[in-house]
């Protein structure tokens, strides 16, 4: 009796849902079920229902919402090496909290500028 491989997991969370929807296809396509949320918080409930997530693309910063728990930290904290990237709406925002090497992407973005970006954060090796 063979075990199936479950996907990776990633959680996109961004309140426009055209937007939320392109990321999530992109993630799709590369193997990963993904888990959208419109809010941080929302996110947050998704991440903590599952046991790893592997990838995180968000908003920042998410409209309505202070800072606090905006990275998903319990999610880092479950697992360390999570690719992320960080949309950002203003080229100037500082992202400084941002998780150990997050991507940042300004929004608006092309298509091609985000598959960029997601293939860059997949790439990358943390420690």
């Amino acid at each position: 009796m063979s075990t199936a491989t479950l996907p990776p997991i990633a959680v996109v969370i961004e309140p426009r849902p055209t937007l939320a929807d392109t990321v999530a296809d992109a993630l799709r396509r590369r193997g990963y079920e993904v888990l959208v949320a419109s809010t941080h918080t929302g996110g947050a409930k998704a991440v903590l229902a599952d046991a790893q997530v592997d990838f995180l693309v968000a908003a920042v910063p998410a409209p309505g919402e202070d800072r606090s728990g905006a990275y998903l930290a319990a999610a880092r904290e479950r697992h360390p090496p999570m690719k992320t990237v960080v949309m950002l709406s203003d080229p100037d925002e500082d992202a400084k909290d941002a998780p150990l090497g997050a991507i940042k992407l300004v929004k608006p973005f092309t298509l091609d500028q985000l598959e960029d970006a997601l293939t860059r954060a997949a790439d990358l090796v943390l420690d």
